[in-house]
Order: C-alpha cells, then sequence, then structure tokens
C-alpha cells in the first residue's frame, strides 16, 4: 500500500479498477489552489500516480517539468498532462537509479527558482521483480531509486526552492513504513539480503521529510521550505505490475484510481494549509490507530477495505521509527557520505548545510 499499478503487463488498462473507483467517496479530484506562476518538478511521471499529479498541477497553471527515465515514454505522456498543448508541460532526463543522471538533471535545471519537488518515482523490487538488484553505483535498487537518489536531487536543487515564497518538497510514503527497519546500512550498499528494503526505502523517505525539515529550520530560520510526505493510499497503478495478474485484478476493485491516489500529492503540493515535516494521508479517519492496534491486521484489511469508505485528506501521526533521533542522524550521515561518494565536492555539501 502506499505504492501503486495501474496496467497489464501488455499495457492495456483494467477498465474494471477505473469504474470501481468512481464509487469512492470523499475525494474531489483536482488542484484547489491556483499555481499560476509556480514551477513543479515531479519524478516518475510518465505514469500512474506521478502522471496525474503532474496533470493537475499543470491543469492549475504550474509549469511542469516530468523527470523520468525514458524520455520517449515521458513525452507520449506529456501530451496528457499537458492537454495537447494548453498547459506548460516539459521533460527533462531523470535515472534515479544513476547518480550521474540525478547530477546531470540539477545541473540542467535552468530555471531561477523551484516551487514545488515532488519525490513520486518508486520501486517496489518484490513479487515478480526481475530487474537489477543495484544502482549503476552500486546501491541497493530500493533504496537507492526511492530515497538516496531522490535526497541528492533534493539537496541540489534545495537553494532553487529556497528562492521560492512557498516551497513544497513532496516525498511518497507508504503504510509499509510500520513495518519498516531504521537499520538503514542494512539496505545502503549492495543488493538486499532481505526482503525488507522497500519498507526500509519508504521509511528512510519519511525520516528524512522530519530531519531535513529540523536541519533546514535550523541553519535557515526564516525559510519557507516545507517538507512533507504524501502516502496515496491503495492505489491501483503501476507499481505492483509485477505481481500475480488475479491479485492485480482484486486490488482493481478495492484500490483508488491513480488519479485518486495523486490527490495527496497533490494537496501537499499546493494547499496553504499544509504544515511542515507532517504525514498527509487519503483518509478522514486516523489509519494510525488502527495500526498502533494491529500493524497486520490494518495493512491486510484495513487499507484495501477502508480505501472508499473512508476516503478523504488529512495529516496522521508517522510510524514511530520514522522520528528516532538517533537513526534519523545516523541517515543523514549516510546521505551525505553517498552524495560526496558521487560527485558533491566538500564544499558544495557545505554550502548546502549538508
Amino acid at each position: 500500500m502506499g505504492a501503486t499499478w495501474a496496467s497489464t503487463p501488455s499495457g492495456s488498462t483494467l477498465s474494471v479498477a477505473s469504474n470501481a473507483n468512481l464509487l469512492a467517496m470523499g475525494i474531489k479530484v483536482g488542484c484547489a489552489e491556483n499555481l499560476g506562476g509556480k514551477i513543479a518538478v515531479v519524478t516518475g511521471s510518465n505514469t500512474g500516480i506521478g502522471l496525474e499529479t503532474a496533470r493537475m498541477l499543470a491543469d492549475s497553471g504550474a509549469k511542469v517539468i516530468m523527470a523520468c527515465r525514458s524520455v520517449e515514454r515521458a513525452r507520449e505522456a506529456a501530451k496528457r498532462a499537458s492537454r495537447d498543448g494548453k498547459n506548460d508541460v516539459e521533460v527533462m532526463a531523470l535515472d534515479l537509479s544513476d547518480a550521474e543522471s540525478v547530477r546531470a538533471f540539477a545541473e540542467a535545471y535552468k530555471y531561477e527558482k523551484l516551487d514545488i519537488l515532488v519525490n513520486n518515482a518508486g520501486l517496489n523490487a518484490s513479487s515478480g521483480y526481475r530487474g537489477p538488484k543495484t544502482t549503476k553505483q552500486g546501491y541497493d535498487i530500493c533504496m537507492g531509486v526511492n530515497y538516496l537518489g531522490h535526497f541528492m536531487l533534493t539537496a541540489l536543487l534545495m537553494p532553487k526552492l529556497m528562492k521560492s515564497d512557498d516551497a513544497r518538497v513532496v516525498a511518497l510514503s507508504s503504510v509499509t513504513t510500520w513495518f519498516g527497519s531504521n537499520k538503514y546500512h542494512y539496505y545502503y550498499k549492495g543488493a538486499s539480503k532481505t526482503k525488507g528494503n522497500y519498507g526500509s526505502s519508504k521509511l528512510a523517505c519519511l525520516a528524512m521529510t522530519v530531519e531535513m525539515q529540523r536541519r533546514i529550520d535550523a541553519a535557515y530560520p526564516n525559510n519557507n521550505v516545507s517538507c512533507v510526505a504524501a502516502d496515496p493510499g491503495f492505489v491501483a497503478s503501476d507499481i505492483w505490475r509485477d505481481f500475480n495478474p488475479v491479485v492485480r485484478k482484486i486490488m482493481g476493485v478495492l484500490a483508488l484510481s491513480p488519479a485518486q491516489g495523486a490527490m495527496t500529492s497533490v494537496n501537499a503540493a499546493s494547499l496553504k494549509s499544509i504544515k511542515k515535516a507532517t504525514l498527509y494521508m487519503p483518509f478522514s479517519i486516523r489509519m494510525s490507530k488502527l495500526f498502533k492496534l494491529n500493524r497486520g491486521a490494518a495493512y491486510t484489511f484495513g487499507m484495501p477495505l477502508l480505501s472508499k469508505i473512508f476516503a478523504g485528506f488529512g495529516a496522521d501521526a508517522m510510524a514511530p521509527r520514522a522520528k528516532n533521533a538517533e537513526t534519523n542522524a545516523a541517515l543523514w550521515d549516510l546521505s551525505v557520505q553517498f552524495c560526496k561518494d558521487n560527485g558533491l565536492d566538500a564544499k558544495k555539501c557545505e554550502a548546502l548545510k549538508l
């Protein structure tokens, strides 16, 4: 959950999912704010939640940069997000599994400021996944794509974010954070030896929402940057593509559509009421209460069955490990070391307050 699928392996969308999702209550699709004059970067936005996020931000007047590994697929997706040229949408290459690509993206970013950064791209290396186990530089693939690449990207773009009068850094979270290990060094260099790398990578994203905000506020007391986390909920989208087809069809009936799942990110990126270092969920109830009672039951039954019944938007408590000061500091050190080992010199790190 907090991860999604949209298509069959052949690429055909399951219409039963989209039809069933029309019944979800409490989620109104679309950005409520006027984002004219704002610039947004959405990673992994050629499909699923990322594409819907990019489209809705663009619909509201923002200039949207779709940062994707495949420029070719992104250009096709951009036709939808741009409404055939009516919206201001641009495509830029970004491969989060390659630190060189992350640096190249930041260097190629030509605008004076950045208002919204949605770190949406994600990889779930479980079930039928047969892709690479490590990034180009040899880091665990889930931690590298979901967290380390995004950390470096955020750090490099932070000077641009600082120039906005209301910047948002939105990290995609997941309820797997309630199960994730905060022994992050186990999921750092080399392929993960366990199946917990996805949950740990998402816990790292959530923990860094807290830690990065704390450090930014300490270094720049009057900053206008809000680091927040957004859990899309139980969504039928592309990240489940390697799972059993029968399971995917069942998910399609119970789950939210990618557009509905994108609303947590869209709201977190745009609403004026958003608070710093906060997790937002697509529910009108506090799911954390269920997870505190019984994590297994909340994950297996609560998320799928309650997604539509209590669909909405609101702040919720994070998994306790996301706020552990000691492990958050250790994660920060690992993240900074990753940046230094992959092309950021000491002077640049110091300038970024890393």
